[in-house]
């Protein structure tokens, strides 16, 4: 098992109250303050504390400055669900699948009954020489039947037919010959090739790539979704990440702040000109970073917008998301075989890369059999009947009396099949192509897991010194700023860069939680579990839904 050490981590409350959200700062500065006023009683000193207070009362004025709009509280599983229901790249994908089932549908058809009926009329009057017989008649016939393609690769048919048939030639001897006539014809004819073409196989085998391909495309959304999902998690936890900044630069502004009004005060007694001015463009600098922190929370909240795409939260609407999750901070236990195992077995992507295979090997019999001779049969039964009148022409094909057979067979052989074998070398090729993709695709997902892997045992191993860094700068600030000395450039420097400190300790505090959290996420999807994670489930709809 890879498993950190828990001994030594924090707890989570003790990492958060460093990190708070802007709707918790307040509360938080509250408690900071009541716990400096503590300790400074003991040590019968309050100037950190009347310093504090007025910190806390700055920073509470410049967070006003991050809220805007319509509070809306959002847990991580509701935006997962409204990314479900609404997300634009979702819902399009979702399409795919649906349209690789009517493609299965097209390739099924070809085995469908056709039924025909052919009609026809055709008036001739030819020139012929003279004293000739004229070329003069009239004829009309019509046919219908049903013919199927076999599964074999034959074509079966049966029809019937009739026509009428008006000669302008005059009747010749005693015997008076029909005119018009009424010929019919009863006709069952069999196809069947018996080796290029032949077999279920060959012939099935666009119904077997059409399957593949849904297959494919179910594995190709389920992968969108699984990605998708994942964006919509990091543009939340970067959210998170985001308004957890403000408070850190509002605490560190208002910092800057003060000193600066400290060094107004003391202008007439222990400070220069210099030192004001220093301080204040320190102020000033901050100030402007803290704006910036104000604007990223817009833009991170405009990122989770468009991916989820709910008419609730359009984009034009100034709501203020405030995200309700509380960041994870215990240890996760991790089996690095199991987890790699899993993402062998459950990854879209390995899958899809099997099916590839699967088509191109369909691709290889295909052309396999394209090389052989064509050699067909051909059998057909006939029964026709004649006479004057339509009635009188059935009347006598009912009767069976004129029954023909015909059996034929036709060879073809291309010298060389030059073309077939070209086919087939290349779809031998494309059929290792897959074989090596999958390896490859394979690699890189053992890769990726291990990536994840390391990657969240680091932040949760550097989430302890990350914290231990921030109390340090907090105990360096609160040092310096009891010092009743003189104030010179060099202290003034050290106390300014003391307030930078904190709060790039803070920031970085809050960067390795955020990933470690992140890193969850990540693992999650690189092992193809992340819709199980997240208790999302996808099956077949009704038709367009």
């Amino acid at each position: 098992l890879t498993e950190p050490a828990a001994t030594s981590q924090p707890a989570p409350e003790e990492v958060l109250l460093k990190l708070p959200d802007p709707t918790e700062a307040v509360q938080v500065f509250a408690r900071r303050l009541e716990k400096l006023r503590q300790d400074q009683e003991q040590r019968q000193d309050q100037r950190v504390v009347r310093n504090y207070e007025r910190v806390v009362q700055q920073a509470t004025e410049y967070l006003k400055m991050a809220q805007r709009g319509q509070p809306l509280h959002l847990s991580l599983s509701e935006t997962v669900q409204r990314a479900i229901e609404n997300n634009y790249t979702i819902r399009i994908e979702a399409h795919n699948p649906a349209i690789s089932q009517t493609q299965i549908v097209e390739a099924e058809a070809a085995f469908d009954v056709e039924f025909y009926l052919d009609s026809q009329w055709q008036n001739l009057d030819t020139a012929v020489p003279p004293r000739s017989l004229p070329g003069v008649s009239d004829t009309r016939s019509i046919q219908g039947g049903f013919r199927k393609l076999l599964p074999t690769g034959g074509q079966a048919s049966v029809g019937l037919a009739t026509a009428r048939n008006w000669s302008g030639v005059p009747p010749q001897g005693p015997t008076k010959s029909w005119n018009p006539v009424w010929p019919s014809n009863y006709v069952i004819g069999l196809s069947q090739p018996l080796l290029r073409g032949f077999g279920l196989d060959v012939n099935r085998a666009q119904i077997d790539l059409r399957r593949i391909d849904y297959k494919v495309s179910r594995e190709t959304f389920l992968e969108r979704v699984r990605d998708t999902l994942l964006d919509v998690e990091t543009a939340y936890w970067q959210l998170v990440q985001a308004r957890r900044r403000v408070s850190i630069f509002a605490e560190s502004t208002a910092q800057n702040y003060i000193t600066y009004q400290n060094m107004v005060e003391r202008l007439d007694h222990d400070a220069t000109q210099v030192e004001v001015e220093n301080s204040k463009s320190r102020w000033q600098t901050t100030y402007v970073q803290f704006l910036e922190t104000i604007k990223l929370v817009r833009d991170a909240e405009d990122r989770l917008k468009n991916l989820l795409n709910d008419r609730d939260l359009k984009l034009s609407v100034e709501l203020d998301i405030i995200p309700t999750e509380t960041p994870l901070t215990a240890a996760t236990a991790l089996d690095h075989f199991a987890e790699v195992r899993t993402a062998l077995d459950r990854r879209t992507e390995i899958r899809s890369a099997k099916h590839r295979i699967d088509q191109a090997r369909v691709n290889t019999n295909l052309a396999k059999n394209a090389i052989l001779p064509r050699l067909d049969l051909t059998f057909q039964y006939e029964v026709q009947g004649t006479g004057n009148t339509a009635d009188n022409s059935f009347d006598n094909l009912g009767m069976n009396r004129f029954i023909s057979y015909t059996l034929g067979a036709s060879f073809s052989y291309n010298f060389g099949e030059r073309g077939a074998r070209a086919a087939q070398h290349r779809a031998r090729l494309q059929e290792s192509q897959a074989v090596v993709a999958l390896n490859q695709i394979t690699d890189g997902v053992v890769e990726e897991v291990n990536n994840r892997i390391r990657l969240l045992m680091v932040r949760y191993t550097q989430l302890p010194p990350a914290l231990e860094s921030v109390q340090s700068a907090e105990r360096n600030l609160r040092a310096l700023q009891a010092r009743t000395q003189r104030i010179d450039p060099s202290y003034l420097q050290t106390e300014l860069g003391a307030v930078e400190q904190l709060a790039d300790t803070r920031s970085r505090l809050l960067g390795v939680l955020t990933d470690y959290n992140l890193g969850i996420v990540q693992l999650e999807r690189a092992k193809g579990t992340l819709l199980d994670y997240n208790n999302v489930t996808v099956s077949d709809g009704p038709a367009g839904k």
